[in-house]
């Protein structure tokens, strides 16, 4: 999840050649639709996220019952 789109499409490169399936997001709040719709085996999120921050989903993935691992990736 990342609002950068040149860097969404290069990491979304790297998996699908490795085989995973890839659903990505844009800002926070889509993130959070997302992985709750989506159920992922791992979310890459990024810190700096519009509208809701990385942290923030970050937070609201480990208050859920059964939280996803996260990997942040972020230039911050």
């Amino acid at each position: 999840m990342d609002d950068d789109r040149k860097i969404v499409a290069l990491v979304r490169a790297y998996l699908e050649r490795e085989g995973y399936r890839v659903v990505a997001a844009h800002d926070g709040a889509e993130a959070l639709r997302r992985i709750r719709q989506d159920a992922p085996a791992l979310v890459v999120l990024d810190v700096m996220l519009p509208e809701t921050d990385g942290l923030t989903v970050a937070r609201t993935v480990r208050a859920a019952a059964d939280p996803v691992p996260i990997l942040m990736l972020s230039a911050r």
